[in-house]
């Protein structure tokens, strides 16, 4: 069981109490507000559970006037720590400033952490968060969170909302950017054919349909021009919406090599370590990494936390090298079969995601080199894509 710095500072005992007396102590401590956790019951009948040592003393009070019989298991945390040591005043002393340079230290903000996922460079944002007063080593009470949120998107436009939460000692950064989606922005635009087809139906939502029910289109052709005129007969430029559901013939191949490389692992692994504390980085172990190796690299980093609660400005970066060469494999005809059946379905999704297929001819060959896969396909889609109209 994992318990928060704070209980370990207060102290707390694990305590068992028999069967006999079980739910009158239950009852009893539920009575008299006592808090207690960790309750477990054992095969028995009795039961262990966990108090700190302030709540502890109240119930030892309650039940000397009483026939209930608890014992304590074991005690931990700084009060016995100091209890057992308290003839040596030098580690007792050393152990009271520790904990109040761990106390002073809360008040800091050791790390700076992006947690969202944004075009801009996460390095970029804690820059601009330094430029507002919050930065490694920042005191947390000068902090007013809320207008430094305010202020954030105030000075940098680019960002709709941010958010900084404060966990430890670590701070948290949610952000988001302004995204200009394309529904959005005014830009005038046509709707132009992806696939050629025979034109089913059409909604226009915005512009001027340039088709008709039965019309055979080609990729490319104008399906709703962004250029409408008004009563007056003048012209102008808008923003083309609409939908053009067409049957079309389209044919997709996807071609798989007998023969192919892939990546295999030598089993030769390097390493290096370094040290980092805030943002200062000092090397302490480095394997000799040969420079012509072909290789993947991975990054791993950890940590220190404290009490499993505050995080520590100091943790240890391992970036690992694998060394890898490249063979030579061969697909059996079954194999290149399953793989290109794999990719042809991966393509399909991409190119038609939300075409009503009506039917498929499957063509298959099979070269000395390679087996080659087309679907011959017709289907039902809406084929408007976007053009814009060039206003300059």
């Amino acid at each position: 069981m994992a318990f928060s710095g704070v209980k370990w500072l207060w102290g707390f005992r694990k305590l068992r109490c028999e069967r006999l007396h079980s739910v009158r102590l239950l009852n009893l401590m539920t009575r008299e507000g006592i808090d207690y956790f960790g309750l477990v019951r054992c095969d028995g009948g009795e039961i262990n559970f966990f108090l700190l040592e302030k709540e502890y003393k109240i119930l030892m009070s309650i039940l000397d006037k009483t026939d209930i019989k608890v014992y304590s298991v074991y005690c931990k945390g700084v009060p016995f720590v100091i209890k057992a040591r308290r003839n040596r005043w030098g580690l007792v002393l050393g152990l009271v400033i520790y904990l109040g340079i761990i106390f002073l230290s809360s008040l800091f903000i050791w790390d700076i952490r992006v947690v969202s996922n944004t075009d801009t460079p996460h390095n970029v944002i804690i820059k601009n968060l330094e430029t507002l007063g919050c930065f490694e080593g920042a005191f947390l009470p000068e902090i007013d969170f809320e207008n430094l949120c305010i202020d954030y998107v105030g000075k940098y436009r680019e960002f709709s909302w941010i958010s900084v939460n404060v966990k430890g000692t670590v701070a948290y950064v949610e952000i988001q950017e302004k995204k200009l989606h394309s529904e959005q922005t005014q830009e005038p635009r046509n709707l132009i054919a992806s696939h050629g087809g025979i034109i089913e139906d059409f909604s226009v939502y915005e512009g001027r349909s340039h088709v008709a029910a039965g019309n055979v289109v080609k990729p490319g052709d104008l399906l709703v021009s962004g250029v409408v005129e008004n009563k007056e007969g003048a012209y102008r430029l808008c923003r083309a919406r609409g939908e053009v559901m067409a049957t079309v013939d389209t044919t997709l191949t996807v071609e798989v090599p007998f023969c192919y490389q892939k990546q295999v692992y030598t089993g030769r692994r390097f390493e290096e370590k370094r040290i980092r504390f805030f943002n200062l980085t000092f090397p302490y172990f480095s394997d000799n990494v040969p420079k012509d190796i072909t290789c993947t690299s991975l990054r791993e980093t950890e940590s220190a936390v404290l009490f499993e609660v505050i995080e520590l400005p100091l943790s240890i970066e391992k970036q690992v090298y694998r060394e890898y060469t490249a063979k030579d494999f061969v697909y059996s005809e079954e194999e290149a079969e399953s793989a290109a059946e794999a990719l042809m379905k991966r393509k399909l999704s991409d190119e038609l995601p939300d075409a009503e297929l009506i039917s498929v001819e499957t063509e298959e060959k099979k070269t000395e080199t390679s087996y080659i896969l087309t679907l011959n396909i017709k289907c039902r889609m809406d084929i408007t894509t976007p053009a814009d109209i060039e206003t300059q």
